[in-house]
């Protein structure tokens, strides 16, 4: 039996994904906050793009830089989805497709291989949020499904030049608009708009007439975004979101509904206009429409396609109008699910007890797959 006191060194290696490698680094912290050590795991390049862990962690967080190989068809220097077309993801080999790629195995194929040969499975979430469906993956893995919380960004960083300049040239044009009425618009790094969609963004932001901020990171055609200027932000960089959307203008955050976007949201009392694109994002969506936290664009029934109108009639719902004001109440009631120290505490001391009564595994038993 393993002792309560036993330290751990543990190693976590990511999706190659910022909104994978950022809360799986919090949840370093978190463990590293425990006196156990972590080796971080990740391509040089996005190490290189992480921000230093803090200096109470540092001895016991250490970043492990593992070279990615050249791989035909993968761009040079992409190492993250955000650096590259989502058609051409699969040379990182991500988890959300059920063709086969050029590899010739499936990505659900591999996912299954995984769940199928671990002890474990840990899932960022908690049982508060979604009961249901932490027993609805206990039921088909048959094994341990643990949540780890949802591991919230503390915004911890190296005090990076480059980012607080990027930081106060948004603050400059933020501090010019009026109070909650910024719409925030961000799609992640792998939520990639085709043209036409672009376009009836755009569109609907002009109809909104709400001043908004949009991170768009890859360039397209010439569009009805150049018709915004002067009311927004069209911003093509990376961009700081927990700081953006923590500030008082900022009234709605037209999402994709990745988690991580999800979870900064709240943080931040952000009412949420959920726009999806792929992956998990539908799902996502759905629960948080079903506790009125989002409210999702209209889309037609047939081809799924979305308007101009439907985006500006969402984005003055949320932020403007009387009968979008549950969604701005309830972002600030499910804020204690989400950032509740004393649960997020008790979920990192679940997981590092079932750490450790693997950490001397018997003969045949499978160690713990992250």
């Amino acid at each position: 039996m393993a002792r309560d006191d036993e330290k751990l060194h543990i190693v976590i290696f990511p999706w190659l994904a910022f909104g994978h490698i950022i809360p799986n680094l919090e949840l370093a912290k978190h463990i590293a906050q425990k006196g156990h050590k972590v080796s971080f795991v990740s391509t040089t390049r996005n190490i290189e793009r992480l921000p230093k862990p803090p200096p109470n962690l540092a001895s016991l967080i250490t970043y492990v830089k593992l070279p990615l190989p050249k791989v035909d068809n993968l761009p040079e220097n992409a190492e993250a989805t955000a650096d590259v077309p989502y058609d051409v993801v699969q040379y990182l080999k991500i988890v959300d497709s059920v063709s086969d790629n050029d590899s010739g195995t499936s990505d659900t194929y591999r996912l299954g291989a995984s769940i199928e040969n671990c002890d474990l499975v840990a899932v960022r979430g908690c049982t508060e949020l979604e009961p249901e469906w932490f027993q609805v993956l206990r039921d088909i893995y048959r094994k341990p499904v643990l949540p780890v919380g949802q591991l919230p960004s503390s915004g911890f960083n190296g005090g990076d030049e480059n980012e607080n300049d990027t930081w106060r040239g948004i603050k400059e044009w933020l501090d010019k608009q009026a109070h909650g009425r910024v719409v925030y618009v961000a799609f992640g790094s792998e939520a990639k708009p085709g043209q036409e969609e672009v376009n009836e963004i755009a569109l609907g932001l002009e109809k909104s007439e709400l001043p908004f901020f949009w991170v768009l990171r890859v360039r397209r055609g010439a569009s009805d975004t150049e018709r915004t200027k002067g009311r927004g932000v069209v911003w093509r960089g990376w961009a700081p979101q927990l700081k953006i959307l923590g500030h008082g203008s900022v009234g709605g955050f037209l999402s994709h509904s990745g988690w991580t976007s999800v979870v900064e949201a709240v943080q931040n009392e952000t009412p949420l206009v959920l726009l999806t694109f792929l992956a998990d994002q539908g799902i996502n969506a759905r629960v948080l429409e079903e506790r009125k936290i989002g409210y999702p664009v209209p889309r037609d029934k047939l081809n799924g396609s979305f308007t101009s109108d439907s985006v500006a009639r969402s984005v003055r719902l949320v932020v403007l109008d009387d009968g979008g004001r549950v969604y701005r109440d309830n972002i600030k009631e499910v804020k204690d699910l989400f950032l509740n120290n004393q649960r997020q505490q008790k979920y990192i001391h679940q997981l590092l007890c079932h750490l450790r009564s693997r950490s001397h595994p018997k003969k045949g038993e499978r160690v713990f797959r992250d």
